[in-house]
């Protein structure tokens, strides 16, 4: 049992990585739906991994390097199993240290290095080549700018100015579709922004179809139909 209460707490930081299967994966967004420990740290994790991603071009590191850091996230989350709750304890710094973790639990710090090093690798590897989108929407967020960019490592919507969530809930990303009556179809993209109102968010699609990227705030783990009001809207044409 974890010390956050849910056996399952260190499958968040895999889940925010995409380093699930398709099985595990829609195992946790179910579970999701019901534990709110881990939304929670999902939330959080997001947060912490578009503000370290906010200075470094974002970019798709080849599969060779994704995979080898993935290996490491792995073995990290089974050594922390295997330890035990205390290992889930964050570190003390030593007086004479001038610098501490900014965050603190383990899935985190190995959610940041993770991060890091794919970034890293990504911008020295593919700088020219994978980073630079192929075509660019602008849209409009409540008291900001949003753009929505397609480049060969896939689609992302890259916000400013977005006030943070309300307390319990969380951003949505969601597609809509030309002559399309049906509602707009559910992401599990869900975010929140930084201090600043910013945010940098992958959209798993590859736009095409696609007539409308929006944001709405939801319940945190995530809605199958909005509820929540639309913050941002980026027309796709």
């Amino acid at each position: 049992m974890s010390a956050h209460g849910c056996p399952r707490i260190d499958d968040a930081a895999s889940y925010v990585l995409r380093a699930m299967d398709d099985g595990e994966l829609e195992e946790y967004q179910l579970h999701l739906r019901m534990c709110a420990a881990c939304a929670e740290k999902i939330a959080e994790l997001r947060f912490a991994s578009d503000a370290l991603l906010s200075g470094i071009p974002q970019l798709t590191a080849p599969p060779a390097i994704r995979n080898r850091v993935m290996a490491v996230v792995r073995a990290e989350a089974e050594l922390l199993h295997a330890a035990g709750v205390s290992a889930d304890r964050p570190v003390v710094a030593r007086p004479a240290r001038r610098f501490r973790l900014a965050l603190r639990p383990l899935p985190a710090a190995v959610l940041a290095t993770a991060v890091l090093a794919l970034g890293i690798a990504g911008g020295v590897l593919l700088a020219g080549r994978d980073g630079a989108p192929t075509r660019t929407w602008t849209g409009k967020t409540l008291a900001g700018t949003a753009q929505l960019r397609l480049g060969n490592g896939g689609a992302k919507l890259v916000a400013t100015g977005l006030p943070t969530p309300p307390q319990g809930r969380i951003y949505q990303v969601w597609l809509d579709h030309p002559n399309d009556r049906q509602p707009p179809l559910p992401t599990d993209a869900l975010f929140s922004v930084s201090k600043h109102g910013n945010a940098t968010v992958d959209v798993p699609s590859d736009l095409k179809d696609v007539s409308v990227v929006a944001v709405t705030d939801e319940p945190i783990g995530g809605s199958q139909i909005p509820t929540g009001k639309k913050v941002i809207v980026v027309r796709v044409t």
